[in-house]
């Protein structure tokens, strides 16, 4: 009699019925990698944990933690190099292969290393780290899980949730704020900090904080390019403007305006992340920073926050814009610009900052001499050549007598200097200038320099200019220096 369902006769021909027979089936054979001789004794221990009678009451991220503490020192060199999907991954999700696969991985990521690996490996070891398992501190796992978030860019599901389980975990172990300092969201808030706080901020880090939030990338306008500092002044000063009529004049700030209020709503710890509570009847308050506050009261969590959008503002880049647009039409560089969409008020402030700021760039430039320190040595060897080449000169060539130097009348000794006097006279009246210079010991274009830096802030304007090598008085003012400076 043979082991086959053929030699079963369910309808039996004869009216007597036969008693029934029951035989083995064979059944196909076993994976190999299921084989239990390939299964390493502690992977196999671990998987039993999941048929423990506690188990089948117990929540699955429960029998998650209690398998991964099983398993925190355990390694593998078995690589994995196929790819798969699994949604909240666990131990009890991945077959033998797979878990070699990742606790080889894990085995070169805790050398740091950080090989290519299926999604849910990172995963799975994210929620190692948030559930403390293989790691001697809250601080270390904090550390661990910014570098795997830094080292797996490329994980899109990671990167989804990485920020918010970083600041969870620190929140939830109460973990210094400064390890927060630089993530995403929290240089989001100091800048926005930064905007609301306008009036104390210094110019530099106000401007920053504009240029980080604002839609309007200006680092890339070819206005920005051609005047950055110029441009920056325009953003702090429009932005101080608009600041200033804001509170004065309307209900919010402009800031509020921007990235409106605080809100306080339910929060999930860890969500979307495999986490035991191992004590959820907790009380504490957390403030990530100023704008950035966590609550736990009796086990149920809260967070108050800047909700929305939380990337470059829209509002703000069109104020942006339109700085831009009024730089380009106020200095006449480069081609006009559309200015941003903003209100008609807003427009006209914005228009009166740029105004003043290049109408006081403008007279600073004018003001402004240059005067290389250094090359005082040469320029003071130079004019004694040029006075012995004069003083030669002076002998063969007809030109009137020099100016005498003078002391000046008490009217003018807050401006000009004896020297000065004389060589602006010899000017006015027709002189000797070079004469006039050489016996100063001075060059004529440095003597010049000087009268015309004292007699600006009454003339509002340069009194001396050069035609070439040869000053001259401007003819407009010619009358007024007379008076001013009568010829003795």
């Amino acid at each position: 009699m043979t082991d086959s369902f053929d030699d079963f006769d369910i309808f039996p021909t004869a009216g007597i019925p036969e008693p029934k027979v029951y035989r083995d089936i064979p059944l196909g054979l076993r994976r190999s990698t299921d084989r239990r001789e390939d299964v390493p004794e502690r992977i196999r221990d671990m998987k039993a944990l999941a048929y423990t009678p506690e188990a089948y009451w117990k929540t699955s991220a429960w029998l998650f933690r209690q398998q991964g503490i099983f398993m925190a020192d355990y390694t593998d060199d078995q690589p994995f190099g196929e790819e798969f999907t699994a949604y909240y991954p666990t131990y009890r999700d991945l077959g033998t292969e797979q878990l070699r696969g990742y606790f080889s991985w894990r085995t070169r990521v805790r050398s740091g290393e950080y090989p290519e690996a299926p999604q849910a490996f990172a995963l799975m070891y994210a929620y190692e780290l948030i559930n403390l398992i293989g790691t001697p501190s809250p601080e270390a796992a904090f550390m661990s899980l910014k570098a795997l978030a830094d080292n797996c860019t490329e994980n899109a599901e990671l990167q989804k949730h990485v920020r918010k389980w970083l600041t969870d975990l620190a929140a939830y172990h109460q973990l210094p704020q400064e390890l927060l300092a630089d993530l995403p969201d929290m240089l989001f808030d100091k800048a926005v900090l930064t905007l609301m706080n306008w009036d104390k901020a210094p110019e530099d880090e106000l401007c920053t904080a504009v240029l980080r939030l604002s839609a309007y990338q200006a680092e890339s306008s070819q206005m920005y390019q051609a005047e950055p500092e110029l441009f920056r002044k325009a953003v702090y000063r429009t932005y101080c403007a608009l600041s200033d009529y804001f509170a004065k004049h309307r209900k919010k700030t402009l800031a509020d305006r921007l990235f409106g209020k605080m809100i306080k709503i339910r929060h999930r710890i860890f969500e979307s992340a495999v986490f035991f509570d191992t004590s959820p009847r907790r009380d504490l308050v957390y403030m990530a920073d100023p704008l950035h506050i966590l609550e736990c009261h009796g086990g149920e969590w809260s967070c108050c926050k800047l909700y929305g959008n939380r990337g470059r503002n829209k509002p703000l880049g069109e104020i942006v814009r339109t700085v831009d647009s009024l730089l380009r039409e106020k200095t006449g560089k480069l081609h006009k610009l559309a200015p941003g969409e903003i209100s008609a008020s807003s427009a006209k402030l914005a228009k009166n900052a740029i105004d003043s700021l290049v109408s006081e760039e403008k007279a600073a430039q004018v003001r402004e001499i240059h005067i290389d320190l250094s090359a005082l040595d040469a320029i003071r060897s130079a004019s004694e050549l040029t006075r012995e080449k004069l003083i030669v000169d002076e002998e063969t060539d007809d030109l009137p007598p020099a100016m005498p130097v003078q002391n000046s009348s008490p009217a003018q000794e807050c401006l000009l200097s004896a020297h000065e006097e004389a060589f602006l006279k010899s000017l006015l009246y027709r002189g000797n200038w070079r004469g006039t210079a050489a016996g100063c010991g001075i060059l004529p274009s440095m003597i010049a320099d000087t009268v015309n830096e004292k007699l600006f802030d009454i003339f509002g304007d340069t009194v001396i200019e050069f035609d070439g090598e040869i000053p001259a008085i401007i003819e407009d003012y010619a009358a007024e220096l007379k008076e001013k400076y009568p010829e003795e």
